[in-house]
């Protein structure tokens, strides 16, 4: 290899190693550092409180968490296992409302009618309490999956309706024309104009979405099922043993912090590339 050769490739690699450095000073201080001073905070009221009842100190919860984490409940279920159970809902139910709420936020920028008719029903619908949402849903469908999976989509699809209908609305309506008079057919407009532009407000969306829809799941299961990180908060609080529901809690906020700088963080990344 000569010597421009390799000074070329060593000149292409120092921007990604800047943009390393960068993104790990700013994982650190958008993450570590307020996870470590919420942790600090959450250990000094435990030893003003005293009492491991109350609120156990973090050390003895992370213990805890471990522990729930790898062993088997009287279900033969780990709380790993239980995670799998509520994220599965969850992923499935929030992919639900997007869909559905990209595709009404649209609808009603495109069809005045429809507008109308729709923006006098959503304050209603995001008024209701989510409480009597789950009831109703597991009444009438029973206290099953299905039951939490549609009371979740019902609880949560109205916000994410009301984000991208004011995203649609931003839409360059002319460039929507023309390329109707070019003879564009709907999949041409949805894959160059729509989604493109819809990007950012997808993903806001996304992430509001998701973390309704995780409280909402877990809310569901509190109810009326028998696997899943809520029926481990039900049963834990009933006989007193807030460490164990803390333990299950920390299990929750994990995958909170994994889906968001692990999955939507790289690929809003690569979604976003081409403005590079």
């Amino acid at each position: 290899m000569s010597t421009d050769t390799g000074d070329r490739l060593t000149s292409e690699l120092l921007p990604s190693r800047g943009m390393l450095r960068d993104r790990t000073r700013r994982i650190v201080l958008e993450v570590v550092v307020p996870i470590l001073a919420m942790i600090a905070l959450w250990d000094a009221l435990a030893i003003v409180l005293g009492d491991p009842n109350t609120l156990p100190r973090p050390v003895m919860t992370f213990e805890r968490t471990v522990t729930v984490a790898t062993t088997e409940d009287f279900h033969g279920l780990t709380g790993i296992d239980h995670l799998q159970y509520s994220l599965r809902r969850a992923v499935l139910a929030s992919l639900l409302a997007l869909a559905a709420s990209v595709a009404v936020g649209v609808l009603m920028t495109t069809s005045r009618p429809f507008e109308k008719g729709l923006s006098s029903l959503l304050p209603f619908a995001m008024t209701i309490p989510t409480v009597v949402i789950i009831l109703l849903s597991m009444v009438w469908l029973g206290f099953n999956e299905r039951g939490v999976i549609i009371a979740v989509v019902i609880a949560s699809t109205p916000f994410g309706i009301v984000n991208m209908w004011q995203g649609a609305q931003d839409i360059d309506t002319d460039l929507i024309t023309m390329a109707q008079s070019f003879g564009a057919s709907t999949v041409q407009l949805w894959r160059d104009v729509y989604v493109p532009h819809l990007l950012p407000y997808i993903f806001g969306s996304y992430r509001y979405v998701f973390g309704m829809v995780w409280k909402i799941v877990v809310l569901g299961e509190v109810f009326g099922l028998q696997e899943g990180l809520g029926t481990r908060f039900r049963y834990h609080y009933q006989i007193g043993e807030i460490e164990s529901v803390l333990a299950y809690l920390m299990l929750f906020v994990i995958v909170i912090l994994v889906v968001e700088y692990v999955v939507l963080k790289p690929v809003e990344a690569y979604a976003f590339k081409w403005k590079d």
